[in-house]
């Protein structure tokens, strides 16, 4: 059985300024007991909920406040003090965000279908309208859409003509090169709405297998009348265990949260999991999370899942994607070595050249550097700037 190693993203450790206030940190209400209180079983899920109301004038960090809501659907009904209504003004601030959010999600994905661009909503938007099916409980920094890689200049056209900004204000010949080395990119229609347009559903994942899986197990909902399409049960909890498997700014809580609302609204195709971990080359992150979930907050998961071979570069990749950023210059170089690894398989060019010029040119795609004096420019620029970061971050 693979034993969750690091659990970064649940933040059952300490933070980097956590540590340097050690009396803070004893009067704050802990992750752990946060996500017990909401999702523990009954007599565990009351102790961890009286901790945190015992806690709570120790103050809230902003990854505890953003699974307020669902505290406050879980116990609301049963108890009343600040706690609940600090939920209860959380509940209703996430309901009211959201349904502007969905508004502009429905306005988007309305002139995408009018010009023949098929679209399936992920993360957030998804798990809200097919398994929490509540606008209050799920807050949404942005709404992410996944479309076919050959409507890439046809859609980022349509974002940029209805107003949306692209991410550094890149051109459509800008992004379509990105799309090489990239599975998404940002755009901003003001400050409370951004949109994340991917072309691959996963991050450093370009097996076209798996985006085709992804598009061949959609479900349809309904988003204000209209039909959306979302991904099924499986992808989706696949989707939330890998994207989370990586060192955060902020303790990403949701992540936990979305996979066992995932897990206790639906039936799972186990094997259709482990194909998608298999085919994306994420068997560790997806074991490791599903060991956390299975032996923190007693998810049931098939054991087959939780062993088996990892290989090594795989494994190596994961402890390095552990890391607190910003990383040094040596570790952003092997960043980028495994990101190279895991997309020259699938790049008809790189394949089949040597890898280091493969990856010379895979690095000047990334930086967007057209010459080989700006490659240069930029690659030297990027050492400043990442040694430059680690000195801040000295103690």
């Amino acid at each position: 059985m693979v034993t969750p190693s690091r659990q970064p993203n649940i933040s059952f450790g300490l933070s980097r300024s956590d540590a340097l206030h050690p009396k803070l940190v004893t009067a704050r209400i802990s992750h752990d007991q946060l996500l017990k209180a909401c999702f523990g079983n009954n007599e565990e899920s009351r102790r961890a909920f009286e901790t945190c109301v015992a806690l709570e004038s120790g103050g809230i960090d902003a990854a505890t406040r953003r699974l307020l809501p669902v505290l406050y659907r879980r116990w609301g009904a049963l108890a009343r003090n600040s706690l609940i209504e600090l939920g209860q003004r959380a509940y209703i601030t996430t309901w009211q965000q959201n349904r502007e959010r969905m508004a502009q999600i429905g306005s988007v994905l309305l002139e995408l279908e009018k010009a023949g661009i098929e679209c399936m909503l992920l993360k957030g938007a998804a798990l809200t309208l097919r398994h929490y099916r509540d606008y209050g409980l799920r807050n949404m920094g942005d709404f992410d859409l996944l479309i076919h890689e050959d409507d890439i200049e046809r859609a980022v056209r349509l974002l940029l003509q209805n107003g949306w900004m692209a991410e550094e204000d890149y051109s459509i010949e800008a992004i379509r090169r990105q799309s090489r080395v990239r599975h998404a990119w940002q755009f901003f229609w003001s400050d409370r709405q951004n949109c994340d347009l991917h072309w691959r559903p996963l991050s450093r994942c370009y097996s076209p297998q798996v985006t085709e899986m992804f598009w061949r197990g959609s479900e349809i909902v309904e988003l204000g009348g209209h039909p959306v399409r979302i991904p099924c049960p499986a992808d989706q909890l696949f989707h939330v265990c890998v994207h989370a498997m990586h060192w955060e700014w902020t303790p990403n809580l949701y992540w936990v949260a979305d996979a066992l609302t995932v897990l206790r609204d639906a039936e799972l195709d186990w094997d259709r999991a482990a194909a998608l971990a298999v085919g994306a080359n994420m068997h560790m992150r997806f074991t490791q999370a599903l060991a956390i979930l299975e032996s923190e907050f007693h998810a049931v998961v098939p054991k087959h899942l939780l062993g088996g071979k990892v290989p090594s570069w795989e494994r190596r990749e994961y402890f390095l994607m552990q890391k607190p950023c910003p990383l040094g210059v040596f570790d952003s170089v092997a960043w980028h070595v495994y990101h190279f690894r895991r997309l020259r398989p699938f790049d008809t060019q790189w394949r089949e050249m040597p890898a280091w010029r493969g990856f010379a040119q895979y690095l000047a795609a990334f930086l967007d550097a057209l010459t080989w004096r700006a490659l240069l420019a930029k690659v030297w620029a990027q050492v400043k700037l990442r040694e430059g970061e680690r000195s801040l971050f000295r103690f």
